[in-house]
């Protein structure tokens, strides 16, 4: 993407750096980096569409977002097909077709799912006074956009979590910037392009392709009232600090730690097959995947056996792709090494995939931590999953709990009935029960803790980004208020 897309048209970089290919290692061109310029740009762009924008009723939105889910399912294709939409994904992160596959076709259910809702849940609505102090007056709440919304999102799940912000924001009538990842600029040019084909008004959504900096710029410009962030806890806070100081709205989701907790009756087959997905699947960079798995003595060692056997099965480069560059490739070897040298067993992987090119990472099972080790306390971004054991139910939820993340957690286990009860003592924003990892429209995702501020999915995401405004209507003819002046004699 060398050019960013502002009121409707292509506009040239100022600033380029270059694209690596995941696959190779190796330089496959180049992309923009959005300077204050591009950013102040787009900000203006945005706030000129705004007012016809907002002024469209929610129906009429809907049918520009309803239109963009078509280009998605057009770009889709069907499963198993490798069209430019999914090559594009995979080209930029690495991810094996399947995993393109899914991310697509779940874009589009998102957008029509926000679209589906929209009406209902931004529909005014009327509050009941007390009819005995307030007779005669009608109060309603009106759902209002915020105005310009800043979208930085990540580069994991590029197509996917654009959306998460993207619709809901648009189809609350508010006007957006979205700077997609540095490292995937491709698909945020595609999401340009699509809801070019869709129809959008020019300047309801602008993308500007950028690093770090761009989006400071954003974060910093006066003319946005509102940043939706996806990325680290240290950026995160950085964002909330400064947002926070400039009295804007933030909606943050900081990534997290996520425990497994497998118990003693489990179907050992399914929790090693769910697992080994969950631990590995987009090369571990999943902010909900398995990071570590909290394992019932009574049948570690046969649960370790299985997990051990399905992960030395997986296929490189078909099952697990690269890390998404050279950097995440340092910082997963380097946490797998401390955690050896912090005491750790190593089960299988350990170590980049030798005589490779690209940056692929064998997969990796660890055993035999230490409660102080680090990759028990900070998120490891990649195939890693290290293994704690534990004697009962009661020590897997404190170990889970130990945490300072509380995005999502599993457990494992035949009674649904105490898995119920075990899920309201973690101190995160999903559980799984016998699965992982899996997002759905319908039902709110956010976290606690250093996993973040605010929702996405779900109604809750619609009103994530609209502000609310009381409206009170008096319905009487009285020429004064028994309240208001003058105060009856004897009140002195």
């Amino acid at each position: 993407m060398r050019s960013h897309y502002i009121a409707g048209k292509w506009v040239d970089g100022r600033k380029f750096a270059s694209v690596v290919s995941p696959h190779t290692g190796k330089p496959v061109g180049e992309a923009a980096i959005g300077v204050a310029e591009d950013v102040s740009l787009a900000v203006d762009a945005a706030q000129a569409a705004l007012p016809d924008w907002r002024a469209l009723s929610v129906g009429e939105r809907c049918s520009y977002l309803d239109r963009l889910a078509d280009q998605f399912k057009t770009e889709y294709g069907q499963e198993g097909q490798s069209t430019a939409l999914k090559r594009r994904i995979m080209d930029a992160v690495g991810k094996p077709l399947p995993e393109a596959d899914i991310e697509v076709i779940e874009s589009a259910s998102f957008i029509e799912y926000f679209s589906s809702i929209a009406i209902e849940t931004l529909a005014p609505r009327n509050i009941q006074l007390d009819s005995e102090l307030w007779p005669t007056k009608r109060s309603t709440v009106l759902f209002e956009p915020m105005g310009v919304v800043g979208i930085i999102k990540p580069w994991n799940y590029p197509l996917e979590m654009p959306v998460w912000s993207l619709a809901p924001a648009l189809l609350a009538g508010n006007t957006v910037v979205l700077k997609p990842s540095e490292k995937s600029p491709s698909v945020g040019e595609a999401i340009a392009q699509m809801a070019e084909s869709a129809g959008f008004p020019p300047g309801v959504l602008n993308v500007v392709a950028g690093d770090r900096s761009t989006g400071a710029h954003l974060v910093a410009h006066p003319g946005v009232s509102m940043i939706a962030f996806t990325g680290s806890v240290a950026a995160g806070r950085e964002i909330a600090s400064k947002c926070g100081w400039l009295l804007k709205r933030v909606s943050l989701e900081l990534g997290g730690n996520d425990a497994a907790i497998v118990l003693q009756d489990v179907d050992l087959d399914l929790a090693a097959n769910g697992l080994t997905w969950g631990a590995f699947c987009n090369a571990g960079q999943v902010c909900v995947g398995v990071k570590r798995a909290i394992v019932v003595r009574s049948i570690a060692d046969q649960l370790l056996e299985k997990l051990t056997e399905r992960t030395r099965e997986l296929r490189l480069g078909l099952d697990v792709g690269p890390l998404v560059d050279e950097n995440q490739l340092d910082k997963v070897t380097q946490m797998v090494d401390l955690a050896i040298a912090e005491g750790a067993k190593l089960e299988c992987g350990g170590s980049r995939a030798l005589g490779r090119e690209g940056f692929y990472f064998q997969p990796t099972i660890l055993t035999g931590l230490p409660p102080s080790a680090t990759i028990l306390q900070e998120e490891c971004f990649g195939p890693v999953l290290p293994i704690v054991i534990v004697d009962d139910s009661e020590a897997a939820i404190a170990e889970a709990n130990r945490s300072s993340y509380g995005l999502g957690a599993s457990i494992w286990t035949r009674d649904l009935s105490a898995a119920e009860t075990l899920a309201r003592e973690l101190r995160v924003g999903t559980v799984w029960i016998n699965d992982v990892n899996v997002a759905f429209a319908e039902a709110p995702f956010g976290g606690t803790r250093n996993s973040g501020i605010g929702f996405e999915l779900s109604s809750e995401a619609l009103l994530e980004f609209v502000t609310r405004k009381h409206l009170n209507i008096e319905t009487s003819n009285d020429t004064r208020r028994f309240w208001w002046y003058p105060y009856p004699r004897g009140s002195e």
